[in-house]
């Protein structure tokens, strides 16, 4: 603590060197002097006015205090009023958002999976399998593969007179993947 007075002492009277700052810190000593004298003389020639006056002062700034704590209480409930619980509704609203597209997401899923099972069951038609195959097997008719595959044999002697309309093609039953020939 003494360095800090010692510090302070040396450093107030290196300031004083300079003959602007002297003339400066001599006039504020004389005002603050002039100014407390004033005060002194006021309250000892008129106690009274001047209990008065500062009784005054402070209601008024005692008012002044109140009123700007309820205004920051009034600011404070209008944020949670309105801000905040915008907030939490923004919050909800993207909660709400999220389990929509986890539940469409879901449904999608489901979707494709029953797209799939009939893409599936259609391929698995013997008709369908046998006419995909049409073009590899053509040639090498057999007529029980025929018959298996449409239910009637089809012969191009059946369509005497209408020229080489032979639509006939071969599916073994073992390459057909129905329940059929199980």
């Amino acid at each position: 603590m003494k360095g800090v007075l010692i510090g302070a002492a040396i450093g107030g009277a290196l300031t004083l060197l300079d003959s602007n700052t002297r003339s400066k810190v001599k006039d504020k000593a004389v005002n603050a002097k002039d100014t407390s004298m004033n005060v002194f003389s006021e309250v000892r020639n008129n106690p009274s006015d001047v209990k008065e006056q500062m009784m005054g002062s402070f209601k008024e700034a005692s008012s002044i205090l109140k009123e700007a704590i309820s205004d920051a209480q009034n600011l404070y409930q209008r944020l949670n009023d309105d801000v905040f619980s915008k907030v939490n509704e923004a919050k909800s609203n993207s909660s709400e958002a999220m389990q929509t597209v986890m539940d469409a997401k879901d449904e999608l899923k489901e979707v494709g999976s029953k797209v799939k099972e009939a893409g599936s069951t259609a391929m698995d038609n013997p008709v369908v399998n046998s006419a995909s195959e049409s073009g590899t097997s053509n040639s090498s008719s057999n007529g029980a593969a025929d018959a298996y595959a449409t239910g009637m044999e089809s012969k191009p002697s059946d369509t005497t007179g209408l020229g080489n309309t032979s639509n006939t093609f071969t599916v073994s039953p073992e390459n057909q993947k129905n329940d059929n020939n199980r």
